[in-house]
């Protein structure tokens, strides 16, 4: 396998070890301290931004601990000024953030492994992460970062359940590395591509915000495929907050990430065990076991309802969150059963 004989692959030093267990929910582009109260009352365990001014990292990472919340940063900054250094080594620091998309920047192997050397030497206790824009890339990047990142964004362009098939993607070019296990982070489109440039010949942008029933379904294919924690892409709409600047759309999230939130215990600390079905359909199924419960996912990955199995529907098997057990899952409808 490649990762196994690339003289790259032996320069890095991994600290994924202390990710055993741990489901993050994170949020990107989080760049005032007194947005992160805001951030960690909506369910969220640590945030991201690409800010690189030193100082105001140590704001940020002061913000983060205060409220009991890890960070994502990028180094290059803390390690160009010696003066931060030692002093991010106390930092609540979840991973540094290595590169933004080097399938699409154009980063060599090289550079990549270059620059998670030089984080692993300054911080050898903290973690790195990458996010690719694509499950499979053209460079493989897997065995470079302690932890892997995917981002897609589908709406309204493509299935929404393109996400969770680029992230399975991605979970089968790890296991072909010498960390089959390394965590697998999936970032949720959470903004309007009309915001962004997009490469059209007739120079038209269309888009426009998810809504909470793709939000949720999103996030949920995405752990159905493997992913082992959740970013949301990005706090921010045209620059400002979306609490303040879009509340509508900000309220489609909350309620997700209050959900998953109250997940973390299962994600975290349950066993995946056998389905109580075999045969679903075209329905998918994950179960988990956790302090004397099961817990299964059930997803229409489709855009028609679609027939529940029978022994789902029994009195024991109780739907969470409020969804309702009736015959037929709506279409990208998610349930979480616990019995």
């Amino acid at each position: 396998m490649w990762a196994k004989t690339t003289f790259f692959s032996l320069l890095l030093a991994c600290s994924a070890a202390g990710y055993a267990g741990e489901f993050p929910i994170c949020m990107y582009g989080v760049n005032d301290p007194k947005d992160v109260p805001t951030v960690k009352q909506a369910g969220f365990s640590c945030f991201q931004t690409y800010r690189q001014e030193p100082e105001l990292l140590e704001k940020l990472a002061s913000a983060a601990r205060q409220e009991g919340m890890k960070t994502l940063f990028y180094p290059r900054r803390i390690l160009e000024d010696k003066t931060f250094t030692e002093q991010a080594r106390t930092w609540p620091v979840l991973a540094w953030y290595l590169v933004d998309e080097p399938d699409v920047a154009g980063w060599s192997r090289e550079r990549v492994a270059q620059s998670h050397q030089a984080a692993k030497q300054a911080f050898p206790n903290h973690p790195t992460a990458l996010v690719v824009g694509q499950g499979k890339t053209a460079v493989p990047f897997y065995d470079l970062s302690d932890v892997f990142m995917v981002d897609w964004y589908p709406v309204p362009h493509l299935p929404l359940t393109s996400l969770g098939d680029q992230v399975a993607l991605a979970k089968a070019e790890i296991q072909k590395t010498d960390r089959p296990d390394k965590p697998l982070w999936a970032v949720v489109q959470l903004f309007d591509w009309k915001e962004y440039k997009q490469y059209r010949p007739d120079d038209d942008r269309i888009g426009r915000f998810p809504t909470q029933e793709e939000l949720r379904f999103m996030s949920y294919d995405a752990i159905m495929n493997g992913a082992t924690g959740l970013f949301y892409f990005i706090f921010t709409t045209n620059g400002k907050p979306l609490p303040s600047a879009a509340p509508e759309y900000w309220a489609r999230l909350t309620p997700v990430s209050a959900e998953l939130a109250s997940l973390r215990p299962v994600l975290e600390g349950g066993k995946l065990v056998k389905n109580p079905v075999s045969k679903a359909g075209v329905l998918e199924l994950k179960t988990w076991k956790y302090d004397g419960d099961k817990y299964t996912l059930v997803l229409n990955p489709t855009d028609i309802s679609q027939p529940v199995p029978k022994k789902l529907l029994k009195k024991k098997y109780r739907p969470l969150f409020g969804m309702p057990k009736t015959e037929q899952i709506p279409a990208y409808g998610v349930w979480v059963l616990q019995y």
